[in-house]
């Protein structure tokens, strides 16, 4: 059984390079979640120094080990000099969630997907 599901699409510069890359998450950032995407997660969101707008609008539910991972890839990114910015939508349990752990101070949070993509890019 899949709990957590993940997939990105990249937005390419005119010469074919990586301009910023999305990366949806979607079902429940909980223990078995996490366990069928860290890799995955890290591959996409820590490998390049591109922006990154992390979608957690279909996240049903995040667990401690999903907002680690999460700030983990966050720091990695930045220390290539990328950065990653959260785009939650609707999605007020998620947002509830990442502001009562204090994550909207370390990585910024967005409901508007332009604003998303105008940060990443900053």
């Amino acid at each position: 059984m899949q709990t957590a599901s993940i997939h990105s699409d990249d937005v390419l510069e005119a010469d074919g390079s990586i301009k910023l890359r999305r990366v949806s998450l979607s079902g429940r950032l909980d223990m078995l979640g996490m366990e069928e995407i860290a890799l995955k997660l890290t591959s996409l969101t820590a490998i390049q120094p591109v922006g990154v707008i992390l979608d957690l609008r279909d996240v049903s539910f995040l667990a401690s080990i999903g907002i680690r991972s999460i700030i983990s890839s966050a720091r990695a990114l930045d220390k290539k000099g990328g950065r990653m910015v959260l785009l939650l939508g609707a999605n007020d349990l998620v947002k509830a969630t990442l502001e009562s752990a204090g994550i909207d101070e370390v990585i910024p949070l967005f409901v508007d997907d332009d604003e998303a993509e105008r940060a990443a890019l900053a």
